[in-house]
């Protein structure tokens, strides 16, 4: 009979520390957590330099800073200051005749307080430089044909220039 009593004792002690285990491995206890950062979430960024249309090439990549943090459930997901990445689609140096030069920046992607990579939509960066095409082509004709070789003006994006993206897909952030 008292064998019987302790193996009793000793399942129930056992099925507890099952339960136990069970819990502990189903919830998270130390307050951490995880937020769905939905599609389409704004997120404010600016340029960190200066950039030129001579001074960029198609492909290279053009860092951001985000202005302020990116908060979901008054949780921040993206911190202010994080890096943001562009990439260069289009870059045209000013030419003859007075043609401007222009650049093209579309926004990529952004890290997250957890690390991961978030992809960006919309809020691409377009500038072109001022054009001179009046100016050449007058000089060129009424006082000497070298004017016409004449250049526009480059493209320039200021450094703290601010562009306005979004969140491309939803996405879930560990907090």
């Amino acid at each position: 009979m008292i064998t019987k009593i302790q193996q009793s004792l000793f399942i129930k002690k056992i099925a507890l520390l099952l339960v136990v285990a069970i819990l502990f491995m189903s919830f998270k206890i130390n307050g951490k957590g995880e937020i769905i950062l939905q599609a389409g979430t704004n997120v404010a960024l600016e340029t960190t330099n200066m950039i030129q249309s001579d001074m960029v090439a198609v492909g290279q990549i053009i860092d951001f800073r985000v202005k302020y943090d990116v908060k979901v459930d008054g949780k921040t997901v993206i911190a202010a200051g994080s890096l943001a990445h562009g990439q260069v689609m289009r870059a045209q140096k000013p030419k003859g005749i007075g043609k401007p030069g222009s650049v093209d920046i579309q926004i990529k992607t952004v890290t997250a307080v957890d690390g991961q990579e978030v992809f960006l939509s919309g809020g691409n960066v377009y500038q072109e430089g001022e054009e001179r095409q009046t100016e050449a082509i007058l000089l060129g004709i009424f006082v000497c044909i070298l004017f016409l070789a004449m250049k526009g003006k480059n493209a320039q994006v200021p450094a703290g220039y601010q562009v306005s993206s979004s969140v491309a897909t939803t996405m879930t952030i560990a907090i």
